[in-house]
């Protein structure tokens, strides 16, 4: 399976739609800072899974790495996802694809089905883009940087799981099979020694009962006393007598409670019915009749003097009438001798005093209805005084009856505490009586257990043979479960032991499959050349619970404290290149590596460049993103299949972040000679080559390859 296509449009530094096509064998990929190299990395690890795990940092300022996964500058895209897609060696091809709103149309069991095969390890997706994606920010830190620990679990992830590895799991879980058998037998041994236990409890009790053993008569006097002879057995009175008495501590209870509520019910009813609190309840119901008397007959009053006033109300409005039409008859006058008015025949001395005669008829009637509503105002006030009386003499009375109402609940209350608890109502108005009846059942109680502990002692004598016997049998039990319980602990320890070695016998797999990265490591090491005197590299494994892989250069000396930054870059280089190159479980033969030459001079780059060659006549597809053209020229040269292959490998040249790229082909025949004869000299002049002389070398080359001889 192999890299086919990558297209983007709306991802992190891509705006429109970019696709880039990757050619089947080689993929070079060149442009300044920024253009949108790593993105195109980026774009194949989120379309797998759905996530860029190059960050170490998840969130700063409230903000995380998910924000900022699609295109925040300026601007709309048309879409927002990610697409790449695979094809195998038949030509059958799959593609993932993942937006902004919809995440992926394949699911992580899908892409694990098609990108890995056999034994893969835990979450194989990110294995698998740890070890076929090597960044520069990660050669050093996933290599050399990483503590031994780290370092084993990253390798022994890569190989995959290991044949027959589940055989620790089933040893494991035998062991905890083991361990809940063996606790299931502790408990039981453990119970067994608790009854032990209470039996020798019970046995000491029973000696300490048959030693108390005293009057026996007084004891039988108690019972027949409280409990009648009923013709059965000793032993069925005393089960009959010993079955009373949760009834008769309950009865008890309940006498004390009726009792305490009964004082507190005398107390109030004292207070009620004292000679000062009855004359008060009496006065304020005759305040509250008399008050409603006044109060009716004000209210009588009242209606008639609105009677009245509607009379004399309705008077002034005809006086109102009148005036106006008297107005507009001594207006006009008379007419002819005929009153404007009736048209009866007047003179003007009787027209005159017809008028003064209706004018004194509206005076009167005007003092009328002023009259009315003065008496009308006046019995408002009086009722509403009255009123006003009437409320307050009726809250002093609620208070009262309130009072009153309390007394009769707690009385209720207090005869619901006889009914619950079964008590003889006769002595509820008598707290007195109830204080002695609970006096006189709490003696009769102490009585009967007394009593029945004097019985019970005298029955001890009989049961302890009894007892003893138990006694016996329960620490043979005992015994039988320490035996069990030390068969046991034996499984458990073979177990265990079994679990021991069938880890070890799993780590010593492990240390065989590990033993396939020493030839890789040690070639393309001594190929990459990070030191010119450390010419080879070490790996040892120690520890059987934690495992720990620790890289080792000449004398015993650790790479990572020794060796300069360029030099631990390419050392990282060929560690995650051997682990790559050891993975069996991986269908994806891709190696992706974007800008893997930083901090790293021109003779390690162009080691590298034969390194990535050799990776291609292994018929691998690499896929390579660097900054220095000359470089890319070099990459494009060096990686083609055969002298005349063209058109089978892509060198892709991003000019801008928005832009598409351009595949060409290249031809290398004539300038492969050249390469050779620069780097043919004898092997005592390459161990002398330094960074300067490669330098040049590099240089010189690049502008052959720029001048495209």
């Amino acid at each position: 399976m192999r890299l086919d296509y990558v297209e983007v449009c709306g991802f992190r530094g891509f705006r429109e739609k970019v696709r880039v096509d990757f050619g089947p064998g080689f993929t070079v990929i060149t442009g300044r800072n920024g253009v949108g190299k790593s993105t195109l990395c980026d774009a194949v690890e989120f379309a797998i899974l759905g996530e860029i795990a190059k960050y170490t940092v998840e969130s700063a300022s409230k903000e995380s790495v998910r924000d900022y996964i699609w295109w925040r500058g300026d601007g709309s895209p048309s879409s927002h996802y990610v697409t790449a897609s695979f094809v195998d060696r038949d030509g059958k091809t799959f593609s993932i694809t993942r937006t902004r709103d919809g995440g992926a149309d394949k699911t992580p069991s899908e892409i694990e089905t098609q990108l890995c095969q056999g034994a893969a390890p835990d979450d194989p997706l990110r294995q698998l883009c740890k070890t076929s994606v090597i960044r520069d920010e990660w050669i050093a830190s996933l290599s050399l940087d990483l503590s031994e620990t780290q370092r084993f679990d990253l390798v022994r992830a890569a190989l995959g799981s290991v044949e027959g590895a589940d055989l620790a799991a089933k040893a494991k879980a035998v062991v905890t099979l083991a361990e809940a058998a063996c606790g299931r037998v502790e408990e039981s041994y453990q119970q067994a020694r608790s009854v032990l236990q209470g039996g020798l409890v019970q046995l000491s009790e029973a000696n300490d009962a048959a030693n108390r053993s005293g009057d026996i008569s007084t004891a039988m006097a108690v019972l027949d006393r409280i409990i009648p002879p009923t013709g059965g057995e000793l032993a069925q009175r005393i089960d009959l007598a010993q079955r009373t008495l949760p009834d008769r501590r309950r009865r008890l209870e309940g006498l004390g409670i009726a009792a305490f509520e009964g004082h507190e019910i005398a107390v109030h009813q004292r207070a009620l019915n004292s000679p000062d609190e009855v004359a008060r309840r009496e006065g304020a119901n005759a305040a509250l009749e008399t008050a409603r008397s006044n109060f009716d007959r004000l209210k009588a009053e009242l209606e008639v003097a609105q009677r009245a006033y509607d009379v004399e109300a309705r008077a002034n409005e005809i006086a109102a009438s009148l005036s106006i039409l008297v107005e507009h008859g001594e207006a006009l006058g008379l007419h002819d001798g005929h009153c404007p008015l009736c048209a009866a025949t007047r003179t003007n001395a009787e027209f005159a005093a017809g008028i003064q005669s209706a004018r004194v008829r509206i005076d009167q009637l005007a003092e009328g209805v002023n009259s009315a509503r003065d008496n009308l105002a006046s019995a408002r006030q009086a009722a509403s005084r009255a009123e006003q009386q009437v409320a307050e003499a009726q809250a002093v009375w609620d208070a009262i009856e309130q009072q009153l109402r309390a007394l009769r609940a707690r009385e209720e209350a207090h005869i619901e505490i006889f009914e619950r608890y079964g008590l003889d109502p006769t002595n509820a108005a008598n707290p007195g009586a109830l204080d002695q009846e609970a006096l006189d059942e709490r003696e009769q109680l102490v009585e009967l257990e007394r009593a029945l502990n004097a019985l019970e002692a005298s029955r001890a004598v009989e049961a302890l043979t009894s007892v003893d016997a138990r006694v016996s049998l329960l620490r043979r039990q005992a015994d039988a479960a320490a035996d069990e319980l030390a068969r046991a602990q034996s499984a458990l320890a073979a177990a265990k032991s079994l679990e021991k070695s069938v880890r070890r016998s799993a780590g010593e797999i492990v240390d065989e499959r590990l033993a396939r990265i020493s030839p890789l490591l040690n070639e393309i090491y001594q190929r990459l050349r990070p030191h010119a005197n450390w010419r080879s590299i070490d790996y040892s494994i120690r520890g059987d619970v934690r495992r720990f892989l620790s890289l080792k250069v000449g004398d015993d000396l650790n790479p990572q404290f020794v060796f300069s930054s360029g030099q631990r870059r390419a050392a990282g280089l060929a560690f995650l290149l051997s682990v790559h190159l050891a993975r069996p479980w991986s269908r994806w033969e891709t190696l992706m590596l974007d800008d893997p030459v930083q901090h790293i001079d021109d003779f390690r780059a162009l080691q590298l460049v034969e390194v990535l060659s050799s990776f291609r006549q292994t018929g691998r597809q690499v896929v390579v993103a660097v900054e220095d053209e000359a470089l890319a020229d070099l990459l494009c040269r060096r990686m083609l299949s055969t002298p005349e292959q063209g058109g089978g490998d892509t060198r892709s040249t991003l000019m801008s972040a928005e832009r598409p790229t351009w595949p060409r082909g290249w031809t290398f025949r004539r300038w492969r000679q050249a390469y050779s004869v620069n780097l043919t000299a004898s092997r005592q002049r390459r161990d002398l080559v330094h960074g300067e002389v490669a330098g040049s070398i590099f240089k010189r080359l690049g502008r052959h390859v720029r001048c495209g001889s």
